[in-house]
């Protein structure tokens, strides 16, 4: 989802610098985040370093007067049993259907927008954001993140609210352990036929909200308009991933359903 809590604020002054990508093995789910997040360089005094607040996607050390924060992505697995969605009090005011080959580049804007001051775009111009938008996008359209399912890919539009308002992209990944590394990658190519014999499990992939969108039920009603679609393709539950530290996408979750999967760093496996 869009809303992620930003990263502290610079102080009128303090210098900040953009170094290189470090380079991080990223968890299962997150490749795609790490290839944009880079290491951000900070000049402060040891003091201010102990004030700046953190974000679970990085790491914080302080070296020669300087705050480094590098990347390090973490993401947890959910899990939304599909039933047929309520009306929503937002029903009237938000506006869905599938999205067409003539969208993609449109969503690229309008996530390139959702993600302009948090991980995984944070330090990215606007022209390398927009860039990294279209390559994420692309990668999911053409099925890097597993076949995509358009049926329950949605745009949104809001009234009052120029341009698209949010988009949802949905893609199938094999119906395995969401604990298991190997779950977000297929071990075969799956047959070009995989959603019409409802094969795997399909994933919410993306799902990305203008920030001048927020707040206003976008997000569900792209979500319950993939969920009528998956329903009618026989799908029974829908998997989702977010980053740690993304508060508001973990609400977001909580709020429509979802339950929260095993990690694949406990020994615990989930009821």
């Amino acid at each position: 989802m869009e809303a992620a809590r930003s990263m502290p604020t610079v102080q009128s002054g303090a210098r900040v610098g953009y170094g290189r990508r470090i380079a991080v093995k990223p968890q299962r789910g997150c490749e795609m985040w790490s290839k944009c997040m880079r290491l951000v360089k900070i000049r402060m005094s040891i003091q201010e370093f102990h004030q700046l607040p953190r974000h679970a996607a990085y790491k914080y050390e302080y070296l020669d007067g300087e705050a480094w924060l590098s990347p390090r992505p973490k993401t947890y697995h959910a899990l939304l049993d599909l039933h047929p969605p309520e009306e929503s009090a937002d029903a009237g005011r938000v506006m869905t259907r599938q999205i067409s080959a003539d969208d993609w580049d449109d969503l690229a804007g309008l996530f390139s927008a959702a993600f302009r001051d948090r991980p995984p775009f944070l330090g990215l111009d606007d022209k390398k954001r927009r860039a990294a938008a279209h390559a994420i996008l692309e990668n999911a359209r053409t099925g890097g993140d597993g076949p995509l399912i358009e049926q329950a890919a949605f745009i949104a539009r809001l009234k009052h609210h120029d341009g698209p308002a949010g988009g949802i992209v949905v893609t199938l990944l094999p119906a395995s352990d969401l604990s298991d590394w190997r779950s977000f990658h297929w071990a075969e190519p799956p047959p070009p036929d995989a959603i019409a014999h409802k094969l795997g499990r399909p994933h919410l992939t993306w799902i990305f909200v203008h920030p001048f969108a927020a707040g206003r039920g976008v997000a569900t009603a792209l979500l319950h308009a993939a969920t009528r679609e998956l329903l009618a393709l026989g799908y029974a539950e829908l998997a989702s991933t977010f980053l740690l530290g993304n508060e508001s996408s973990m609400i977001w979750h909580w709020r429509n359903g979802f339950r929260l999967a095993a990690s694949p760093f406990s020994r615990r496996k989930s009821d």
